[in-house]
């Protein structure tokens, strides 16, 4: 990681542990924004058929975090 400015004592960890936790905290809700709702119900399909649902959810994922 690269450091601009006068500072050069940046560290990107947190070592206060209370606001170690409330940025945890801020971060899990972003990205639990970009998650779609579970789906409800039981569902039946081949292993290939999961496997590109899961393909296709992980990439909206990503799209939707990549325009933040």
């Amino acid at each position: 990681m690269r450091v601009i400015g006068p500072n050069r004592d940046h560290t990107e960890f947190e070592l206060d542990p209370v606001k170690a936790f409330r940025r945890g905290r801020a971060l899990d809700a972003m990205l639990r924004a970009t998650l779609p709702p579970p789906k409800r119900g039981v569902f039946r399909g081949s292993f290939a058929d999961f496997a590109r649902e899961d393909e296709a959810r992980m990439r909206e994922a990503a799209r939707k975090l990549n325009e933040a």
